[in-house]
């Protein structure tokens, strides 16, 4: 059990750091400027103790955990070898039989 969290605390680490395509870089950068100016305009109304109207409070939780959630997803998937040797040891582990299909 042990050995499988460290395997998996590997490959998640592996994925971070891996090349991603660009596609996924300019996703990143997008979600984490709506995230962002959506941070600010909150921290704006409350610094100035403005109170924001109630579809500002209904669809900001939203504005900000949708794109940090894409923007996470994005950054693990990576491009090059490492896919390539997860769907090796996948390949080994699994026992499909190919002329059923």
């Amino acid at each position: 059990m042990g050995e499988t969290i460290k395997n998996t605390g590997n490959e998640a680490v592996e994925r971070w750091k891996g090349k991603m395509p660009k596609f996924f870089r300019l996703v990143i950068y997008l979600c984490g400027m709506i995230a962002g100016m959506t941070v600010a305009i909150n921290t704006a109304f409350a610094s100035f103790g403005i109170t924001p109207h109630e579809w500002w409070t209904d669809v900001c939780p939203y504005l900000i955990g949708v794109p940090v959630g894409m923007g996470f997803c994005a950054k693990f998937t990576c491009e090059g070898g490492f896919r390539d040797k997860t769907l090796d040891s996948l390949n080994k582990n699994t026992e499909l039989n190919h002329d059923n299909f």
